[in-house]
């Protein structure tokens, strides 16, 4: 009998808690992969990756929790100041002239990082003895559990450099396109956006949302990828 995706998911994380167990000691990280609640009751609309989770308080053993839960302040609205990188996403979509939330809505995205090991800065990690070996194993398992247990219809990267040029050498993207856009001002956005094909996935690269990038510019970011996200249904 086929497995569900729930039942398929919890394999993949035992498989990750037992890898992230043997080798988290030894970098003194924690571990902090999933942002989001994980969407296995049908095809999300989107992943959203990010690179890793700037959560450095040390290594804290595998929580399991957090792979089926979430990050606890990933909706806290009340926070102050809000998560910018999500609160940012969430702009990009709702901004007047794109007004399409359906990708941010609960349920319909999954939001992870494609490395499970916090730090201050990549650099940080990449430092780290052995850290080579550990973030091609994390992008391994993502790579499993994108492709073949959340299969969204799409997934954006958030960086061009870090997040989609990583997965797109180690997976041997195709089709790979750097596309100047014109933002809502009707001027070119300041930063280069990407499309690439991930086996029959698309896959986009886009400014991370923390970063400096005007209203004006995401909300022409924003409706490039409903134009791309909603073309396969028109």
């Amino acid at each position: 009998m086929e497995k569900t995706k729930k039942e398929l998911y919890d394999a993949w994380v035992e498989r990750v808690c037992r890898f992230i167990e043997e080798v988290g000691p030894g970098l003194g990280l924690t571990s902090c992969a999933m942002q989001s609640k994980p969407v296995l009751d049908k095809q999300p609309e989107v992943v959203f990756l990010g690179y890793n989770a700037h959560e450095v308080d040390g290594y804290m053993g595998a929580n399991r929790e957090r792979f089926y839960e979430g990050n606890p302040y990933f909706h806290a609205d009340t926070q102050d100041p809000k998560w910018k990188v999500w609160y940012r996403t969430r702009d990009m979509f709702s901004y007047p002239p794109v007004n399409w939330a359906e990708p941010v809505t609960e349920g319909n995205f999954v939001f992870m990082n494609v490395v499970y090991f916090g730090s201050n800065t990549i650099k940080e990690l990449q430092a780290k003895e052995g850290s080579k070996e550990v973030i091609g194993q994390c992008l391994d398992f993502t790579a499993e559990v994108v492709q073949e247990i959340f299969q969204p219809k799409c997934v954006v990267c958030f960086s061009v450099n870090e997040c989609f040029n990583l997965l797109a050498k180690r997976f041997s993207f195709t089709d790979v396109d750097y596309i100047r856009l014109t933002n809502t001002e009707g001027k070119p956005v300041k930063q280069r956006v990407v499309k690439g094909m991930w086996g029959k996935m698309p896959v986009y690269g886009i400014p991370h949302p923390s970063g400096r990038v005007s209203y004006a510019d995401w909300g022409g970011i924003g409706l490039w990828l409903k134009g791309e996200m909603i073309a396969p249904l028109v």
